[in-house]
């Protein structure tokens, strides 16, 4: 297994679209804490978290991504903070 030498390098998370369980591929910006969703090579849009009065909420623009959203954060949070060092 490598090992992450960069916070912005691509990464693969895994959400149920349909009853089925899909890889899809996250590419953080390098300028901004926002991420860049696609499923092979069509770009399902972009998630990042505010922070509001009842604490972190996932955003996003994007059809797909804002069905997708609850899904996105969990699994984003999920790898984010059991990434490889």
């Amino acid at each position: 297994m490598g090992n992450i030498a960069e916070d912005w390098e691509p990464f693969e998370i895994q959400v149920t679209i349909e009853g089925e369980v899909k890889p899809l591929l996250v590419i953080p910006d390098r300028e901004e804490p926002k991420y860049a969703i696609f499923d092979q090579h069509t770009s399902l849009g972009t998630v990042w978290q505010e922070s509001g009065k009842q604490g972190k909420i996932w955003c996003g623009e994007g059809v797909a991504v804002q069905a997708l959203i609850v899904q996105l954060g969990e699994q984003l949070e999920d790898y984010l903070n059991n990434k490889p060092v």
